[in-house]
């Protein structure tokens, strides 16, 4: 067996924001993720009224992989904005997914999102 040098891994796909110490969005195709911490379903994720999820994390390096079969329509850092439970998530990283769903974590949270 031949050595055929480093593993393609391009099914990761990092978003801006780079990596380390910044909960960098990371958006994952497949099952074979980065090793994820712990891994919820999409579907165990309960929003608010307005459809919105707010993940804050220890203040220690949470690594965090949500599995779902909806794409994500956008991306990026909340303007200040309250959710519908008043709690002001600007600063936060956020996915927008298709259906709408807006989730916001914190900068010391790593979210991954791995597709069903």
């Amino acid at each position: 067996m031949t050595d055929t040098g480093p593993i393609d891994r391009s099914d990761d796909l990092p978003l801006p924001g780079g990596e380390g110490g910044g909960g960098a969005p990371r958006l994952a195709a497949g099952s074979a993720a980065v090793e994820p911490g712990i891994v919820l379903s999409f579907a165990d994720l309960l929003p608010d009224a307005n459809g919105e999820i707010v993940i804050l994390g220890p203040g220690g390096g949470l690594r965090l992989s949500i599995v779902t079969d909806q794409k994500v329509a956008d991306f990026g850092i909340a303007d200040s904005h309250l959710t519908a439970d008043g709690f002001d998530v600007g600063g936060l990283s956020y996915f927008m997914f298709e259906g709408g769903t807006k989730l916001y974590y914190s900068p010391d949270v790593d979210v991954t999102i791995a597709t069903a």
